[in-house]
């Protein structure tokens, strides 16, 4: 019998160092755009979260609250009858490298559950090319597109 051996010499750390960099170099491109959907929709199903949690608050606790939008956080405020007060934040879009960009950046709710005031808003999340808008209107549904 022939036995063949074959003898694989070990790479170097400076070749294997450059093999990783080109093969990360052609992947990461790839995936940039999967990256940036995923981003911009996790930040968007926060926003959207939170509108609804805020939503919520002012139907269960009977009283005004809102809904302050901002790149680095979200905060839900109550009414206490003389000023807002701050119940919970959120870490906002940027925690996932993610733009924010609103027509108006405080969305209030009723106690009945109504937006009060300009509750109308149109809130744009982008990282890339990936854009996700998010909408609440009046009557508290929130559409996202």
């Amino acid at each position: 019998l022939l036995h063949l051996v074959v003898r694989v010499a070990p790479l170097r750390a400076g070749a294997a160092v450059v093999m990783a960099a080109i093969l990360r170099g052609l992947a990461v491109p790839r995936l940039r755009p999967a990256l940036d959907r995923v981003a911009t929709g996790a930040a968007a199903r926060d926003v959207t979260a939170a509108l609804a949690t805020t939503r919520h608050m002012a139907i269960a606790r009977a009283q005004r609250a809102r809904l302050v939008i901002a790149a680095d956080s979200l905060r839900l405020d109550l009414w206490t009858g003389t000023g807002w007060s701050g119940s919970t934040r959120w870490p906002g879009p940027a925690a996932h490298r993610v733009t924010l960009q609103g027509s108006n950046p405080v969305v209030a709710y009723a106690p009945n559950g109504v937006g009060w005031g300009g509750a109308n808003t149109a809130i744009t999340l982008r990282r890339g090319l990936q854009v996700e808008t998010t909408t609440p209107s009046r009557v508290g549904r929130v559409r996202r597109s």
